[in-house]
């Protein structure tokens, strides 16, 4: 929903994926498939996301970092209940008062 509102950008797409799955940590190379990155896009973003610290890395299995969404951010906390509420919303809208989103 949010990569819907706020544009096709890395960092939306990277979020709106995370914050589909709030408790699971993933791969660069998961992340790049399932948020439509491209694996060099995400190694020049995800350092700013990093020190932004709307992600964390989790931990490490075998070579690879594994990153998740950092729940315990406000700002996070704040856009998982705009996600969420704005989902809500658009479900409660009958057909023809329906937002599409693209």
């Amino acid at each position: 929903m949010f990569k819907a509102i706020f544009g096709g950008s890395p960092q939306s797409k990277i979020l709106d994926f995370l914050g589909d799955h709030p408790d699971y940590d993933y791969s660069i190379s998961d992340i790049a498939e399932y948020a439509e990155v491209s694996r060099p896009t995400l190694y020049k973003v995800i350092p700013d996301l990093m020190k932004k610290q709307l992600i964390v890395e989790t931990r490490e299995v075998g070579k690879s970092r594994m990153y998740k969404l950092n729940t315990k951010n406000e700002i996070v906390k704040l856009i998982l209940k705009f996600d969420f509420e704005l989902a809500s919303k658009i479900a409660e809208m009958g057909e023809k008062d329906r937002i599409i989103f693209a």
